[in-house]
């Protein structure tokens, strides 16, 4: 078996919770680095893994809806991740975001041995819904020109959610070139999780806060229900995160408690809460077909969860039996779910013991031995 010697993970932003998990399982193939950038803007997470070396780029990286602006920054993000790409000489890149795959496939054409390893946990919502300015269809053909041609050097593609590769993926790369790794938790960050068994009714949103509307339904819902609302983590971006606390400045009820650190912290998060809250804009195309690592993490730890109806996360919440969906845009339905939750003991049980029946559904070791032995498999 041939020794895997470099991995770098090559992503636009220091690694969240679920590429910390990619590198832990690419720890046991060999030497792993991170390149990426720090946006101020979408501030949220540090480094945990003390033993990987990050590379943190001093490049702001505009969000990808101002396309012309992000590509002329991402020139700065190309230059610096090349240089550091041929000081590591890697074996095997892992590679999050377009910017990232056209830096790979620029040191590829250099070194035609290194392999390149793909993640797509959101999906560009020109890819699922046509857009209807002209100027909007012609910018999405260009991106989509722009993509498929890096693909070529993709060995291998890994999505959170099927239905990526069911609307797009499908007609850029061969199914058995795909791995399915849902986001599920890692079970030694829940190690010390104990349920909430007292205290006021408390609803937790738990993850980088976005989508206003959808967060001030929950607080003016919750008002109204009588309940508590934990809001744990920052923003997307930081304007997001301040009108939130301007928006619950004199509401008692709501809590922050900004960043955390996953490993650290989630245990204690999800033991504040009563159930969990991921009702986000279903008018998004990529809401719609997303599997948000809330799932999981609500499964794991037997907390009903409330989502927005119309998604694909809906369709597996009702399935499952785990939690109950509502409109995104009615806190009249959001309020009624959160009274019944809060007062009917049995409705409330009915869904925590729903859990049980869905522990095999989140057992993350056999996702991730399909990607250890795809690594050593690839080299």
């Amino acid at each position: 078996m041939a020794q895997l010697n470099n991995i770098v993970f090559l992503i636009s932003h220091v690694p969240n919770p679920r590429i910390n998990k990619r590198i832990a399982v690419a720890q046991k193939c060999g030497n792993v680095f991170v390149v990426c950038t720090r946006r101020k803007s979408q501030n949220i997470w540090e480094p945990v893994n003390t033993n990987v070396k990050h590379i943190i780029l001093d490049v702001d990286l505009p969000s990808s809806r101002h396309i012309l602006k992000r590509y002329f920054i991402s020139k700065n993000y190309q230059k610096a991740a090349l240089k550091n790409l041929f000081a590591i000489n890697p074996d095997l890149m892992y590679v999050e975001g377009l910017d990232s795959l056209m830096i790979a496939n620029k040191y590829r054409a250099l070194n035609k041995a290194v392999h390149i390893f793909f993640e797509v946990a959101d999906l560009r919502e020109y890819f699922i819904e046509k857009p209807k300015s002209l100027l909007a269809r012609f910018m999405t053909k260009l991106i989509a020109y722009i993509e498929k041609k890096n693909f070529k050097s993709v060995g291998y593609l890994i999505v959170t959610s099927m239905k990526f590769y069911d609307f797009h993926y499908k007609d850029l790369i061969s199914k058995d070139k795909v791995l399915y790794m849902p986001n599920i938790p890692e079970a030694a960050p829940f190690a010390k999780y104990k349920r909430k068994t007292r205290g006021k009714f408390t609803v937790g949103f738990i993850g980088s806060i976005r989508y206003l509307k959808q967060m001030k339904m929950l607080v003016d819902a919750a008002e109204r229900a009588g309940c508590n609302v934990l809001f744990a983590g920052a923003g997307v971006t930081t304007s997001d995160y301040l009108h939130i606390i301007e928006y619950c400045k004199d509401k008692y009820f709501v809590t922050f408690t900004g960043k955390y650190n996953y490993n650290e912290d989630i245990a204690n998060l999800y033991g504040a809460v009563d159930c969990i809250y991921a009702v986000y804009d279903a008018d998004n195309p990529n809401v719609r077909i997303a599997l948000p690592n809330k799932l999981y993490e609500a499964v794991y730890c037997k907390l009903p969860i409330i989502v927005a109806k119309g998604t694909y996360l809906s369709e597996i919440v009702e399935k499952w039996c785990v939690g109950v969906a509502v409109s995104c845009t009615d806190p009249a339905e959001l309020e009624a779910a959160l009274r019944r939750l809060s007062a009917d003991k049995d409705y409330y049980m009915s869904f925590c013991e729903a859990h049980q029946l869905h522990g095999y559904e989140i057992n993350i070791n056999s996702y991730n031995k399909k990607l250890y032995e795809q690594f050593l498999k690839t080299l």
